[in-house]
């Protein structure tokens, strides 16, 4: 049985890839039109903006994506605590009947 955890990373890692080729292309097809417009004084102020927002979102994406993990980490060990105080119940029911 797969885990929640490995399920969540495999869907996440999947929004990441999504959301930054699209950042990436958005970005590309914005400095590209510059160029071709033949503005190369507003490349110095696409090409800062390119590049933190495509590290910020990157970052941020990560960071969020962490914590979606750790919370299906979390999710997975209260599952497997779950089932031992089940087994737990059924021995202490077990041993008041003998």
């Amino acid at each position: 049985m797969d885990s929640q955890a490995n399920k969540e990373k495999k869907v996440v890692s999947t929004i990441e890839k999504v959301v930054m080729y699209f950042m990436y292309a958005l970005f590309g097809f914005m400095n590209i039109g510059v160029i071709l417009s033949g503005e190369f004084n507003s490349l110095f102020v696409t090409i800062p903006i390119t590049v933190l927002s495509l590290g910020l979102t990157n970052w941020g994406m990560k960071w969020q994506n962490e914590r979606y993990i750790r919370s299906a980490e979390n999710q997975d060990n209260i599952d497997s605590l779950k089932k031992i105080i089940i087994n737990l119940e059924k021995r202490i029911t077990d041993l008041e009947e003998k």
